[in-house]
């Protein structure tokens, strides 16, 4: 084995911790909210985004924000986009494989994230506003971390599962 084949899966034990499904009832959304409205938003097929982790893949369409005009419509709750995911727990992925839907949401001053998947619903490890980034900087996978870098219309987010 090479060694630089081993310094891949090393580099991405930070963003491996593995993400549970959150119980109904608790805060947060429900899976039929977060379903409900990507079924009835337009995606942002313009900035769609891969990335690949020793051969498998991660695609992101983020939602078209243009409706979005302030930080209160945010932190009601938005629809963030698509996350199609190819890893899995063998490689050390938080989220199982498959298609999910992404949501952002605030409470208590604190920025959420959900990834829902055919009813189940995951809670993002972290989810971090970054006013300080280039604005409309296009959807960006950070090895090493698991997260994705979303500009939301003014501002970004760092969304990590």
């Amino acid at each position: 084995m090479k060694p630089h084949r081993l310094i891949l899966p090393a580099l991405f034990l930070p963003f491996l911790a593995v993400s549970a499904p959150v119980q109904q009832g608790g805060a947060g959304p429900s899976a039929s909210t977060i379903s409900a409205k990507a079924k009835s938003a337009k995606l942002d097929q313009k900035h769609a985004k891969s990335a690949a982790i020793n051969g498998k893949k991660f695609n992101i369409v983020p939602a078209d924000f243009s409706t979005i005009s302030t930080r209160d419509q945010l932190g009601a709750g938005v629809f963030l986009g698509v996350l199609d995911n190819e890893a899995g727990a063998s490689e050390d992925v938080s989220l199982p494989p498959g298609r999910f839907n992404l949501y952002l949401s605030q409470s208590g001053g604190q920025w959420q994230a959900h990834a829902e998947q055919n009813g189940k619903i995951y809670k993002a490890k972290r989810a971090v506003e970054r006013p300080d980034t280039p604005q409309g900087m296009e959807p960006t996978f950070n090895r090493g971390s698991g997260c994705w870098w979303l500009w939301l219309i003014f501002t970004g987010i760092n969304v990590c599962w």
